[in-house]
């Protein structure tokens, strides 16, 4: 008898253990969602910003885009004020999806969304694909919750979309710059193809 309790006791527990990191993953999505949507809507206040990210800040906290890099907790915590203050955008969370390490004590977000660039929004919203990578790892509160410490946000975009969303530059980018640089690109391939027409690479024996 003991021997089969032990046998049908062991199903439970790995589905015990599977609920739960579901459970975990369920919770580590919404906080992450959540925080996605703070740092992202420049309609909250730098002030409100600071105060409700300040639990998932860690110390060592890095701050990696196409423009720029910055580390620690105060110059990221400054860095998302002032692109709150300066610039006017929201974001449309089109996938979220949370990866732990064995372990659970580490892990890592990938958001794929829509960033909706409204600096000029009496002329119009550009949508910027945008893809935002979180790594985090996870510390154990006293009432047994888990809070997740961010280490790394690295936010991920097109630099030649960014340049055709520029007032007065999208025109001459789209129309001149790309199809003149299509046309120089083959010109100079055609060249490389001929002259190794031409002259051949020697084969090594």
């Amino acid at each position: 008898m003991k021997t089969a309790s032990t046998t049908s006791d062991a199903p439970d527990t790995k589905s015990s253990a599977r609920r739960g990191d579901r459970a975990l993953i369920a919770q580590l999505e919404a906080r992450f969602r959540e925080v996605t949507l703070l740092l992202y809507d420049t309609s909250v206040p730098p002030a409100e910003l600071s105060e409700r990210l300040a639990p998932y800040m860690a110390e060592d906290i890095v701050f990696v885009d196409p423009w720029q890099t910055g580390g620690g907790r105060e110059t990221y915590r400054r860095g998302a004020e002032g692109f709150h203050r300066m610039l006017r955008f929201d974001f449309d969370i089109t996938q979220l999806n949370v990866q732990l390490e064995e372990g659970q004590t580490r892990g890592r977000v990938l958001v794929d969304g829509i960033m909706n660039l409204k600096q000029f929004s009496w002329l119009y919203t550009y949508p910027l694909r945008t893809f935002l990578v979180y790594e985090f790892s996870l510390e154990r509160t006293g009432d047994g919750q888990v809070q997740p410490r961010i280490h790394v946000h690295e936010e991920m975009w097109s630099l030649g979309d960014m340049i055709a969303a520029v007032p007065g530059v999208n025109w001459f980018y789209t129309k001149v710059f790309r199809p003149a640089f299509s046309v120089g690109f083959l010109a100079a391939s055609e060249f490389y193809r001929r002259r190794e027409a031409q002259h051949p690479p020697s084969t090594a024996h």
